[in-house]
Parts: structure tokens; C-alpha cells; sequence
């Protein structure tokens, strides 16, 4: 298969302690990797580590249960992320975010 795409409930800061699977998530030589993660309440890029020159999402965000609170840097993003797979099987990628005013509104 030219691309994996791999769902898993943890985002990859979570193997900071296993670099070795880090090491093979960021191997490209035989596939393109998409790795979705969740665990938190956010949807971004910034707060998980990096498997470039594949590419991971952190997904777990869209308030209900709970929004991560606002920290210097990184704002508060909530929503989910669309995948689209073209004809030349390359993947893209984009957030699509909603108003944390609206759906965090008590945090």
C-alpha cells in the first residue's frame, strides 16, 4: 500500500519513551503514514511530536465532554479533521474548526 492511515487513541507525544516506534512512524521509505491520535480535547499539529515527513493529527476535539484549557502559544482549536485521498492516491489534510465560544463555553 502506498499510504497507512492509522487511528490510534493515543496522540504521539504519548511514545515519547519509545523511540523506536517514533523511528518507524516517521519511515517513509515504503509507505506514506496519517496518524490520527486523540485522547485530548483539541484538534491540531502543534502538541503531539512530529513523525515528519509523515503527518499526525491530534483529534479529540469538538467540546461536549470537555475542552484543554488555553495556554501561551497554542490556542484553543476544537473540531475535526477531513482526509482526502486524491486520484494520484496522495492524502490531504485539513482541520475544520468550530467557535470555542460555542461549544467551551463555561471554560
Amino acid at each position: 500500500a502506498k499510504n497507512l492511515v492509522v487511528f490510534s487513541h493515543y496522540p504521539t507525544d504519548y511514545f515519547w519513551q519509545a523511540p523506536d516506534f517514533l523511528a518507524r512512524l516517521r519511515d517513509s521509505s515504503r509507505h506514506h503514514i496519517e496518524y490520527f491520535g486523540g485522547h485530548r480535547h483539541s484538534t491540531d499539529q502543534y502538541s503531539t511530536i512530529s513523525i515528519a515527513p509523515n503527518n499526525n493529527w491530534l483529534v479529540g476535539g469538538g467540546g461536549g465532554w470537555g475542552c484543554e484549557p488555553e495556554k501561551a502559544g497554542a490556542p484553543r482549536q476544537e473540531g475535526f479533521v477531513v482526509g482526502e485521498i486524491g486520484m494520484d492516491l496522495q492524502i490531504n489534510t485539513y482541520p475544520v474548526l468550530v467557535n470555542t465560544r460555542i461549544c467551551c463555553p463555561l471554560n
